[in-house]
Formats: C-alpha cells, sequence, structure tokens
C-alpha cells in the first residue's frame, strides 16, 4: 500500500517543521477529461439489490459512507481486523496512539503537500516541503518516519473506498482491515512465526468477505518481497543475507498460498490486486500476488491522460491499467486529497466493476474479468486502460437482463 516510490521515500524525511504548511490549495482540482469521457452511469436500477464491495486495506471510515456500509444484524458496520502484529483487532480504522491520532490536522496537510510534491505539482504546501526536506538532517527527519508512515497507512483504506463507491448508490463496502508490520526499525523483527500468522490472517480475511457476500474485492496491496527484506535488514542487520531472503520468501509463498486456495474457492467473486510502485517487472517485484486465477486481477497505473507512467510495475501478469495520477480521495475527516500510484488504480477498477454487476449480477469473478479486459482500449505504448462506459454498456446489452 502506497501513493507512489517518491513519496514512500518522503515519507522517511518530512515532518519535522511542517506544522505551520501554507493551507490546502486544493479543492478546485480539474477532473482529468480523459477519464472523464469514459466514466460510467447507472441509472434506473432504484429495486436492485446492493452489490457487496470488499475494501481490503488498512481500515476506513464509515461515517463517511452513510448508507453505503454493509450491517450486520446488530445494526453495526461488517468489519474484520488484524493490528500489525497479526492479531485479531475488528474495529473500523487502526487503534492509533493519542499522540498521533491528536496530530491528524498536521499530518493531513502534510500528506497533501506530499501529493502535490510526488507529482510533481508546484503548490506552495510542495515548495513548503522541499524547503523543509533541504533543511532537515538525517537524525532529524528519522524520528518521524514512524509517525508520518503510520498515518499514511491509517488513511489509505478510507481513500480507497472513496474512489471504489463514487458514482455508485448501489454499492455498499464490507472492511476487512490489515496493517502493515511498521516501526524503525520494526519491532519484533519478523520471522517465521509472524509470517504463519499473517497467512492465517489474509486467509482468515479473504474468507470473512467471500462469506459476507462480497462479489468484488479491492486489494491495494502486494505484499512484496523486497518490502520484508528493507525491514529486515533494518532490525536484523546481522542476519545473514541469505537467510533474510529465504524468511522473505517464506512470508510471500506462505501468503501466496493462502490467497490461491482462497480465491479458488470462490469463483463467483473478482478479487482486484495492485501491481505495485517500483517501476519493475512482477517477477523482480515478486509480490505474493504474482499468480493466474481467471477470477484475480492485477491491475497497473497510468497517468491522468492514459499515458504510461515510470513508475508503474508491469509485465504479461497485468493485464488491465487505469489511473494512478492525482485521484480524488477523501481522506478519514472528509478533507481532500489526490494521491497516486497503483493503490488509486485498483478502486477505479473495482467501482466500473461493480457498476457492471449492479445491471448484469450473474456475472462469475472469471466472466467480469473478462468482460472488463475485453472492454478495455490500448493506448499509444499498448496497455489496455480500462473502459467503464464500454463495460457497462456491454453488460447492459448481454442476453438475459
Amino acid at each position: 500500500m502506497a501513493r507512489t516510490e517518491a513519496l514512500v521515500k518522503l515519507v522517511a524525511a518530512a515532518l519535522l517543521g511542517l506544522a505551520a504548511l501554507p493551507a490546502p490549495a486544493q479543492d478546485a482540482e480539474p477532473v482529468s477529461e480523459f477519464w472523464a469521457a469514459r466514466e460510467a452511469t447507472i441509472e434506473g436500477l432504484e429495486s436492485a439489490p446492493k452489490v457487496r464491495i470488499g475494501i481490503w486495506d488498512s481500515g476506513v471510515e464509515p461515517a463517511l459512507f452513510p448508507g453505503q456500509v454493509a450491517l450486520g444484524a446488530d445494526g453495526a458496520p461488517i468489519v474484520r481486523g488484524y493490528d500489525a502484529f497479526k492479531q485479531h483487532q475488528d474495529t473500523a480504522l487502526a487503534v492509533l496512539p493519542a499522540a498521533l491520532s491528536e496530530r491528524a490536522a498536521e499530518l493531513n496537510d502534510i500528506l497533501r503537500a506530499l501529493d502535490d510534491r510526488d507529482s510533481g505539482v508546484d503548490s506552495p504546501q510542495a515548495r513548503a516541503v522541499a524547503e523543509r526536506l533541504r533543511q532537515q538532517t538525517p537524525a532529524e527527519a528519522a524520528g518521524f518516519d514512524d509517525a508520518l508512515g503510520r498515518w499514511s497507512g491509517y488513511v489509505h483504506g478510507t481513500g480507497i473506498a472513496d474512489i471504489a463507491l463514487a458514482g455508485n448508490p448501489h454499492a455498499e463496502i464490507v472492511i476487512a482491515r490489515m496493517e502493515w508490520w511498521h516501526g524503525s526499525s520494526p519491532e519484533p523483527c519478523w520471522s517465521r512465526e509472524l509470517a504463519e500468522r499473517e497467512a492465517a490472517s489474509i486467509a482468515d480475511l479473504l474468507g470473512f468477505l467471500v462469506d459476507n457476500g462480497v462479489r468484488v474485492v479491492n486489494m491495494s496491496w502486494g505484499r512484496a518481497e523486497r518490502a520484508y527484506l528493507s525491514n529486515l535488514e533494518a532490525c536484523a542487520p546481522d542476519m545473514p543475507e541469505e537467510e533474510r531472503l529465504a524468511l522473505a520468501r517464506y512470508t510471500v509463498e506462505a501468503i501466496r498460498v493462502a490467497l490461491i486456495e482462497g480465491m479458488t474457492a470462490a469463483p463467483g467473486v473478482l478479487f482486484v490486486g495492485a501491481a505495485g510502485n517500483a517501476g519493475s517487472d512482477m517477477k523482480t517485484a515478486n509480490p505474493a500476488t504474482l499468480f493466474a486465477l481467471p477470477n484475480f486481477l492485477l491491475v497497473g497505473a497510468v497517468d491522468r491522460h492514459g499515458k504510461a507512467t515510470g513508475w508503474t510495475n508491469s509485465g504479461p501478469e497485468v493485464t488491465l491499467y487505469a489511473n494512478g495520477d492525482r485521484v480524488p480521495a477523501r481522506l478519514p475527516d472528509g478533507g481532500p486529497s489526490y494521491p497516486s500510484g497503483t493503490s488509486m488504480a485498483v478502486p477505479l477498477v473495482v467501482n466500473a466493476a461493480a457498476k457492471v454487476l449492479a445491471v448484469r449480477p450473474q456475472l462469475d469473478g472469471a466472466g467480469l474479468r473478462t468482460l472488463l479486459e475485453r472492454t478495455a482500449t490500448r493506448n499509444g505504448t499498448g496497455q489496455p486502460l480500462l473502459h467503464p462506459q464500454r463495460a457497462v454498456e456491454t453488460a447492459r446489452q448481454m442476453p438475459g437482463n
């Protein structure tokens, strides 16, 4: 889960001295004409049952989505969650230390500044970040890595839900919450026990979503080998390199097995994953989501004009691309943000898939994937681009509606 690699690099050094950032000025962000022309609308479905979307991410603020959060028999949102150490914590949002929660406004302003800085927007906020970064020493920046890293993860799932639900009153979300193992350096250090708990929690969350009637699942994450290696290098510098690699690969493979087993057992569901933002091929990145199933779709990102980016992961496993460039997505306080990354391309595909299911609920996961891929159009460099309007119209014209 990330905005883009450039933002992730900034996260480690962006907080000190930023409490006095200029006020945000993004509210008038223009809509991308390229993608707006491809948007789908669905009408005349007032009596249709709602399509359930699984937001499998870092948590969601339910209050932002009245009437679009699936409720249990007790009238409460349907939620299942795990904390960073893979223990049950069934809350819609992560439980943060009070000292971090109290800085919400400050941290949100910094994330908006990083959205600008990350995508090359010359705003006062971006200039303020750049100036303060120039003034910081590594020692000053290091203590803030965990704070901003945790906050970025904390808000991630709410933005994903906002994108996935946009323009679709016939959809509702089920919340499956997971946290990335964090800390500078991460404590406790990663182990086979944690790897096995991670895989077990992922299997449990997948089953939870399926059992609660979800038809399409948003997975803006990949659990890549390089991420485990990077953190192991920080917390276990004396561990031989080959042992770190073996542990990272053991973790990735255990998660992959859990995902394949769970998805294979749920052919009626489409699972949509993020290619990642390292600018590499998928085999080099080696996420746990590197596998092929008829009801699993890997999504890459292009820019606001449908053109290739240099930071999306790619390869034959990535069969659909969507906008990952400054995608409007609210923060948990309802304020605007404009993050970038394959994380944001995924819910645009999920949004289109849910609209298709609203007009053609008979489609299974494989059929839905095929329709989305078949109605895509290619850009000048050959990437197949999501076309929600064509997908929905094709679904409307299918026999049996």
